[in-house]
């Protein structure tokens, strides 16, 4: 018989919880990838989304699952241990004028709406071109100092409603630097 493994349990449970909200309209899911590495032997999962009464150059969220070989296989192989679990990542993708203003003003707005838990990196790009003005875009990566497991699974839900508050005040941020 088949056991599911915590990767996949979470995955079911996240996914749950943004197909819910997409269902009841408040987001529009944009993308979605379930891929398992063949040469790593790992799994991973990521579902991007935006509000759905936004546009498609508004804010976006993406939820990710990651599970390497250790956690799989330790998992399967019923290797009691506090490290088995899986790496949880939220990221937001949105773009930015003046980088020193509106990154401080970013990072200053995600640690009100989710504290010190995660740590907040934020990630400036652009392509270069003389003939058009600058639009730089900002990756904003949310990361987890520890491994979610099971017993953590009613925290995804909640990362998920945290997400939306974000992008609904990122938006808030970005539409009034315009």
């Amino acid at each position: 018989m088949f056991d599911p493994t915590i990767f996949d349990n979470l995955k079911v449970v996240a996914e749950g919880a943004v197909y819910d909200l997409d269902l009841e309209g408040e987001i529009l899911i944009t993308n979605r990838m379930d891929q398992i590495d063949l040469a790593k032997l790992s799994r991973y999962y990521a579902v991007t989304f935006r509000k759905k009464d936004e546009g498609d150059n508004s804010v976006h969220g993406e939820f990710r699952i990651y599970a390497d070989v250790h956690d799989l296989s330790a998992e399967i192989m019923e290797i009691a241990e506090q490290s088995i679990g899986c790496q949880i990542e939220v990221v937001f993708f949105t773009t930015v004028k003046d980088p020193k203003k509106d990154c401080e003003a970013i990072q200053s707005a995600l640690l009100e709406i989710w504290g010190d838990r995660p740590s907040i990196t934020q990630e400036i790009s652009y392509h270069y071109d003389t003939h058009t003005p600058v639009k730089m875009k900002n990756t904003i990566f949310l990361k987890f100092d520890r491994k979610i497991g099971e017993a953590q699974v009613d925290d995804l839900p909640i990362m998920v409603d945290y997400m939306v508050g974000s992008i609904d005040h990122l938006n808030e941020l970005k539409f009034a630097r315009r």
